[in-house]
Parts: structure tokens; C-alpha cells; sequence
């Protein structure tokens, strides 16, 4: 049973090299502490209206930190992994 194939069309695979998924984490972490230290600069910029200031503090900055990570991860992802 060990030698079968494992894959949908039973072809031959290896193992590509190891992702370090640390970097992602560091990135994560750093998009985490820059909300901290971008979210009262981000409110203050945006005078009037309050709501609107409330908005782009509290679900555009937050939206904007995790679409940059992810987009740096997935970018570091494609050229360490190959």
C-alpha cells in the first residue's frame, strides 16, 4: 500500500524546498504594532467629519495593513519557495 501513488492522476512528485513561515508571521506582527502607531496619526489627519475619521482609523487602516502583508507574503512566498 506504501507504493501507490497519492496524487488524482498517480504521477510522481517531490517535495519542493521548506517556506519559512516565520517571515509571514513578522510581517503579520509588524502589520499589528504599525495599527497601534498609525491609528491616532490616521484620526488626526481626518478632521471632519468624526464618523469619517472613525472610519478610515478603525476599517481602512486595518484593511490596508493586512492587504499589504498579505501581498508581501504571497510575493515572498513565490520567490523563497522556488
Amino acid at each position: 500500500m506504501a507504493d501507490e501513488a497519492t496524487t488524482l492522476i498517480a504521477r510522481d512528485e517531490s517535495s519542493g524546498r521548506s517556506y519559512p513561515m516565520f517571515i509571514e508571521r513578522l510581517l503579520f506582527l509588524g502589520a499589528i504594532v504599525s495599527f497601534f502607531f498609525l491609528q491616532p496619526v490616521v484620526m488626526e489627519t481626518v478632521d471632519t467629519p468624526t464618523w469619517l475619521a472613525a472610519i478610515s482609523g478603525w476599517c481602512v487602516l486595518p484593511l490596508l495593513l493586512m492587504l499589504s502583508t498579505e501581498l508581501l507574503g504571497r510575493i515572498l512566498q513565490r520567490t523563497l519557495s522556488d
